[in-house]
């Protein structure tokens, strides 16, 4: 499509040769390979404002993000940059352009245009009601793993076969049965005008396919932005491909060495393939890096390049030199937050505000030390995308059994502990308080227990809640306690959360600090006040961010820490018989370091509480030559 040149905006001026080209020049397919930090979001932004001085119809531009919140940023600084509102632009997520186009078109499909769009919890609670309960014989996982098969299934355009046989092989016995309660969710959410987040992007393809509707709306869309697609899965690929098909006009931006959410269903070889799917796509690359240091992109690109399955770029830095990266060597998990606070607190009294240091680690156990140490410094911290460490509700669950032995008439703590009892319901549980309330003592509820009227499964299971609480009593080691507790609620976490193995990870991790304690009022003590405390201090005014790598993305920070790189940590273990998994973590790596824009502390400790093995650094630290940081000891 030719375009009516027209210049308003002083371009130029604006946009380094890099990315003037992409705003100017960006017809046909387009691949656009934006490394970190390198104003990808200011050429899209240009890029439409070009289009519209131009003379193209803002309601033939498509501008799809991965956020509403960066639509309407972007939305806003074109408002902004031109003077005037793009009214009719469509921008958005995929959920949110799919659910605009399905109330106008649905009805090709038999879709009502007043539907419903479920929540996950929504769509949790039908698939409950679907599942029922199992027989006695007979375990499913929870409804909430049972969803996340059926979102893998629709978002990568796999069978739910394939799903579980690649990602949940121990529930492959059940590969009939899941089939069956797809079935049956479709049928019902159809039957009530429901439609779930899956659903739009599934049904916005089948759209598509449709002859007549696909061809109509992929005339309407002249021109196709897309960002960040190197997190676009199976089903996203498809909807953009059919999209294009009229008028071939698809810029696409992303980064393959940014490619971290598989867990998702999202795939590199999307952004991989580009080239191969459109021949004749024009290759430009974005590499000069606005964010960080010469010395902190040369450390990441050293570790970026060990991945085979990538575009070879080399980002550049703009800004002057600063200091090389430091790789802290610590002995354990409590060393190595003692660093990490230490050095926050240093820094803080320099000058440095909290807002601009970030710590970041791979998994969100590896947390836990730190928050502690944060807490008793008084240093404000905010948890990106989570709670605290001990505020966590399998964490909560385990201390609950500690809290009835310190104090029995701690009611909340029994709530918990009944909740988690399998055949103790609520109005049982209700009766018990009754019961209990007449009571004196721990001792007093055993010896009177067989006078209650419980059904056989609960008052078996209560018996056996008491005798590991009556065996609590009597220990003197809280981790052992843990170890206890653990016999059968960790029975729980796989029939309640499909044995998530961070929750376990946690759980180690508590049994670690509870290792540090020799008294088991003093645990309490200290886990409820780390449950509590917010480290208020009156002469700090802003807050430390602590995120997982994968929360933390698009974001940066002046100092950065990168905490728990060590091996057997990160890259995880699972990743390490699987090449392609073991790239991706070498990415989420790359992801970590190059939030960074000044300065970046990487700390590792070479012993683990309860292990039987000696850590070393992560094989990505090994990967890096040894000139391009420093090294300390703590």
């Amino acid at each position: 499509m030719s375009l009516k040149v027209f210049e308003g905006l002083d371009y130029e001026k604006e946009l380094n040769p890099q990315q003037l080209e992409i705003v100017k020049e960006g017809e046909g397919h387009c691949l656009v390979l934006a490394g970190a930090g390198s104003g990808k979001t200011r050429v899209l932004v240009y890029r439409v404002c070009w289009l519209l001085e131009n003379g193209v119809s803002p309601s033939s531009i498509l501008l799809v993000t991965f956020t509403n919140k960066a639509a309407k940023e972007m939305i806003s600084r074109v408002e902004t940059l031109l003077g005037s509102y793009p009214r009719g632009l469509w921008a958005g997520t995929f959920h949110h352009i799919g659910n605009r186009l399905l109330r106008s078109y649905g009805n090709v499909l038999n879709i009502s245009s007043n539907y419903t769009i479920l929540d996950e919890e929504d769509s949790i609670s039908i698939l409950k009601e679907i599942v029922g309960k199992p027989p006695e014989n007979e375990e499913y996982p929870p409804p909430a793993l049972i969803k996340k098969i059926l979102s893998l299934s629709a978002n990568t355009l796999e069978s739910i076969k394939g799903i579980v046989n690649t990602r949940f092989p121990k529930h492959s016995n059940l590969i009939s049965r899941f089939e069956a309660i797809s079935r049956e969710y479709q049928k019902r959410k159809r039957k009530l005008n429901l439609m779930d987040y899956d659903d739009l992007l599934v049904f916005w393809y089948k759209l598509l396919k449709n002859e007549g509707v696909g061809t109509k709306i992929s005339e309407k869309f002249a021109y196709i932005l897309v960002d960040e697609y190197h997190d676009t899965n199976k089903v996203q690929f498809m909807i953009l491909y059919l999209l294009a098909k009229v008028h071939k006009n698809i810029m696409v931006v992303g980064d393959d060495a940014q490619s971290i959410y598989s867990f998702r269903g999202a795939t590199v070889d999307n952004i991989m393939e580009f080239p191969r799917i459109y021949p004749d796509a024009q290759i430009f690359y974005l590499d000069k890096n606005y964010r960080s240091t010469p010395q902190i992109l040369k450390f990441a690109n050293e570790s970026i390049a060990h991945n085979r399955v990538r575009f070879p770029k080399n980002l550049k830095s703009i800004r002057k030199n600063g200091v090389k990266p430091v790789l802290v060597r610590c002995y354990s998990p409590e060393d190595e937050a003692a660093f990490v606070s230490q050095r926050i607190v240093q820094l803080i009294k320099s000058g440095i505000k909290p807002s601009d240091i970030g710590v970041l680690f791979r998994s969100r156990y590896q947390s836990a030390e730190l928050e502690m140490e944060l807490n008793r410094l008084k240093i404000p911290y905010i948890i990106r995308g989570g709670l605290r460490f001990f505020e966590q509700a399998h964490i909560k669950d385990v201390i609950a059994y500690f809290r009835v032995v310190v104090n029995f008439n701690d009611e909340i703590a029994w709530k918990r502990l009944f909740t988690l009892t399998d055949g103790i319901g609520s109005k049982t549980a209700e009766q018990l308080f009754g019961y209990m309330a007449g009571v004196k003592n721990f001792t007093e509820f055993c010896d009177r227990i067989d006078t209650l009227h419980l059904n056989v499964r609960g008052m078996k299971n209560l018996k056996t809640l008491l005798q590991i609480l009556e065996k609590i009593k009597n220990m003197n080691d809280v981790s052992s306690g843990i170890d206890l507790i653990m016999q059968t609620y960790a029975g729980y976490i796989e029939k309640r959360y499909g044995g998530d193995t961070e929750r376990f990870e946690d759980i180690k991790v508590l049994k670690e600090i509870a290792s540090l304690y020799t008294g088991l009022s003093d645990f309490i003590s200290e886990s409820s006040l780390q449950e509590h405390s917010r480290g208020e201090n009156p002469f700090i005014s802003s807050t430390v961010t602590l995120s997982t790598v994968h929360q933390a993305k698009g974001l940066e920070w002046k100092i950065v820490f990168f905490i728990g790189v060590s091996a057997n940590h990160f890259p995880h273990p699972s990743a390490l018989s699987d090449i392609m998994a073991l790239e991706e973590e070498r990415r989420i790596f790359y992801v970590g370091v190059t939030r960074a824009k000044e300065d970046i502390y990487i700390t590792y400790y070479i012993r683990d509480f309860y292990r039987t093995f000696t850590n070393r650094k992560s094989v990505f630290l090994e990967e890096v030559p040894h000139y391009l940081f420093e090294e300390w000891n703590f």
